[in-house]
């Protein structure tokens, strides 16, 4: 097995390779056939990825059944996880009662814990802690689900808690509260918008949190050149006129970059994030066994020259 370079998830003290796998896009959901699903997890592992990450709301549980039919209960291998999306699990029966409702809280974890076929999360996240639905204090903390996650994590159900999402302004407030030990930052940290290095890395590091990066290559902007990269934008759809032209402005010159280097956009992309030292992994998605090898092909090619990042952020 291959083996790539590891950083500390914060305080977890958990050791991850710096090239993770993310398990959203590799179901049937995305019309992945298993088998293929099954090849890429193994092509992650052969490659020296040591962090998965899932949720039960990928595939409707799919995602957490190939990764633990898989991967099982290595203790050399390590998986994040997250509750919510509870209309996807087995308490959707309680609709959004189910947020504020610690036991239907933890039914849902143990019975992801059972798909995954491990005994712990190495970490156990509030998937999209801005749902209202949730009712968490940003002060404090405060909420159902932050208590039934601190019980579990003192009971050793999962060795750390954390919140992902895309709100990167609640996301620092809640890991300013010193109550989670990791925080998965998407759509914050890419090529194109870098807003997340302002006060969420800061805060994290301040409070020894993990970071772990999503998205790193923006739903598909930053996966090859697009002739119009404002037509092209999935996850920025709903930003202003102005601000989608000054994004599609910065891309031009990020392609420009790449073309420049002779380095692919993906590539380009990936060893930019893990440029970064306060970020513990970064994982992108993959739909095929393909995808994972370009990965791990860029992840071994280290971080990016100090004058390219400097370029980059500008």
């Amino acid at each position: 097995m291959t083996t790539l370079p590891a950083r500390r998830l914060g305080r977890t003290g958990i050791e991850v390779s710096q090239l993770g796998l993310g398990g959203y896009q590799f179901t049937g959901e995305f019309g992945v056939a298993r088998d293929v699903a099954r090849q890429a997890i193994r092509t992650a592992l052969d490659g020296g990825i040591t962090f998965f990450d899932t949720a039960p709301m990928y595939g409707a549980g799919e995602s957490e059944e190939l990764i633990g039919g898989v991967v099982g209960d290595r203790s050399d291998i390590h998986v994040s996880d997250k509750v919510g999306y509870f209309d996807r699990t087995v308490v959707r029966h309680l609709g959004d009662e189910a947020y504020l409702d610690e036991s239907a809280i933890r039914r849902a974890a143990e019975h992801s814990l059972h798909v995954l076929r491990r005994d712990t999360f190495d970490a156990l996240l509030i998937h999209e802690p801005e749902w209202p639905e949730w009712r968490i204090d940003p002060t404090t903390g405060e909420a159902p689900a932050v208590r039934a996650l601190e019980a579990m994590r003192a009971e050793g159900i999962c060795r750390g808690i954390g919140v992902g999402g895309q709100d990167a302004a609640l996301n620092t407030r809640l890991i300013g509260t010193g109550r989670f030990d990791v925080v998965l930052s998407v759509m914050h940290y890419d090529l194109a918008v870098f807003d997340a290095r302002d006060a969420l890395l800061p805060t994290a590091e301040r409070h020894d949190v993990g970071v772990i990066l999503g998205t790193p290559l923006r739903q598909g902007l930053l996966a090859r050149r697009h002739p119009d990269p404002e037509k092209a934008m999935v996850a920025d759809a709903e930003r202003p006129a102005r601000a989608r032209r000054a994004l599609a402005k910065r891309l031009l010159a990020i392609y420009n970059l790449a073309d420049e280097l002779e380095m692919p956009l993906p590539e380009l992309a990936l060893r930019f994030l893990l440029s970064e030292p306060r970020v513990a992994t970064v994982i992108p998605g993959a739909r095929s066994v393909e995808d994972v090898r370009a990965n791990l092909a860029a992840a071994q090619k280290g971080p990016l020259s100090p004058d390219v990042v400097a370029r980059i952020l500008g």
